[in-house]
This record gives structure tokens, sequence and C-alpha cells, in this order.
């Protein structure tokens, strides 16, 4: 298992822009404020979404196109540093009309509107590195 202790740095509540790209606006506000490690939760709404499930055994995501409008439930994730850059990892919960749901890692989204928590850790920073062994980028060791 590889731990961490971080202390609490800063914590930013964000309205998203209509019609913005829901991780490249987090990822955006992360480097704009020089976040390297962090926890993130969101709530809102998505005109489309696109997310993903990793395929264990072919070590690669397969898509999942989700059309809107949809709600997004929850979505929830972390920044880390990977080539340097903060790097989003989240997953979300949405929702159609009729209150189906699709789940999975969050590739991009079309924000309807969108709010946002983005707690700062402070510590030494996760840094992803590739692991042969899932195929994933996953946090390195210290």
């Amino acid at each position: 298992m590889n731990v961490r202790d971080f202390e609490q740095g800063r914590c930013f509540l964000a309205r998203l822009d209509l019609g913005a790209e829901i991780v490249s606006q987090i990822s955006d506000l992360a480097k704009r404020e020089g976040i390297k490690t962090g926890t993130l939760s969101a709530i809102g709404a998505l005109s489309r979404a696109e997310l993903a499930c990793y395929d264990q055994a072919a070590h690669m995501y397969q898509t999942i196109r989700v059309e809107g409008p949809v709600e997004m439930v929850s979505a929830l994730g972390n920044i880390s540093l990977r080539d340097g850059q903060p790097f989003v990892h989240a997953h979300a919960v949405l929702a159609d009309g009729e209150g189906r749901t699709r789940g999975g890692h969050l590739m991009k989204g079309e924000v309807f509107a969108a709010e946002i928590c983005l707690q700062e850790l402070v510590g030494q920073p996760l840094i992803r590195e590739h692991d042969p062994a899932t195929g994933l980028h996953l946090w390195g060791e210290r």
C-alpha cells in the first residue's frame, strides 16, 4: 500500500463556465493556483459527457458516450502530477431525465451548470508513473 500524509491547504469553491469542458477547466484552475496535489468533488449538469471503463485484460479504456442533458449526481477525484503538470483523475455518476445512471472515469463533459470543491493538499506532491502491471499511470513511490 502506498500511503502519504498531507496537511489541508487552500480550499476553492468554483462555479464552472457554461459550455466549458469540465476536466480542462478543473485542470486550468489547479495550474493557475499552483495546486500539485488535492481532492475534488463536483455536482451539476452536463450537456454531454464521455465516461470510460478500463478493460483490465486489454489495458485500455472503453469509451461510454453520454448524450445529455444529464445531471452530474456526483463526481469525485484527485489532483496529482503527471508529466510535471496537474492531472485530474475523476469518476462521475450521471443521471438522465428518468433517473437512469451511468458511471465511470470522467474523460470529458460539456458544462451546463457545475459547482466544484477543490481542496489543496500540502506535502510531497503525488507523481503519476506508468505501472506496467496495470498499464495505468499510478502514484509512484516516494
